[in-house]
């Protein structure tokens, strides 16, 4: 009787130990692999927020003075550096590209930021930039722009990989064209 009594007391098999082991370790690499692209992926609200503070300021401006503010001398002069990456700039950064019109628009700005910006305006009829994506967008014509026109532009590297991540926006819609977001 006491044999039996040990018997039903008896712990894990090996096997049914590997298995927890195995499904825990599952579970950890799938926790960790969707942590990272959060991570990533909220990085790129910073472009969102930006975006959307020069659209605000670039409104401001053109209230003010009738035209939009051409900040950037071109599409590939990126502020607050020149290079944008992993690290964090503060955004008036005196020896950035195009500082002095940058304080002049004067976008809202949170902190130090990861992303470099750029933004040109032009009168009616002139020719848009290309912008530094391989995804261009499908913006109308020039000769068919009858109002003055801005475009902004962010690029980052958030997690140095080589591989950039582009956001442009235009006056003439609300959208914010991505590609690579989060990377």
């Amino acid at each position: 009787m006491s044999r039996r009594t040990n018997f039903g007391r008896r712990g894990f098999t090996l096997v049914e130990l590997m298995v927890v082991v195995v499904l825990v370790g599952v579970l950890a690499t799938l926790g960790v692999v969707m942590f990272r692209q959060w991570v990533f992926n909220t990085r790129s609200v910073e472009a969102f927020g930006m975006v959307q503070s020069v659209r605000v300021a670039q409104e401001r401006w053109r209230s003010e003075n009738g035209t939009y503010l051409n900040v950037s001398t071109d599409m590939t002069s990126w502020y607050p550096t020149a290079t944008p990456g992993k690290r964090l700039y503060a955004w008036d950064y005196p020896a950035g590209n195009d500082y002095a019109r940058w304080r002049l628009l004067s976008p809202t700005v949170s902190g130090p930021v990861q992303f470099g910006y750029v933004t040109m305006a032009g009168a009616p009829f002139s020719a848009l930039p290309a912008v530094a994506t391989a995804q261009q967008p499908g913006w109308p014509a020039a000769n068919t722009i009858t109002v003055p026109w801005y475009v902004i532009q962010a690029m980052g590297d958030t997690d140095a990989d080589g591989v950039k991540s582009y956001y442009v926006a235009a006056s003439f819609n609300g959208e914010i064209l991505r590609e690579n977001e989060g990377e």
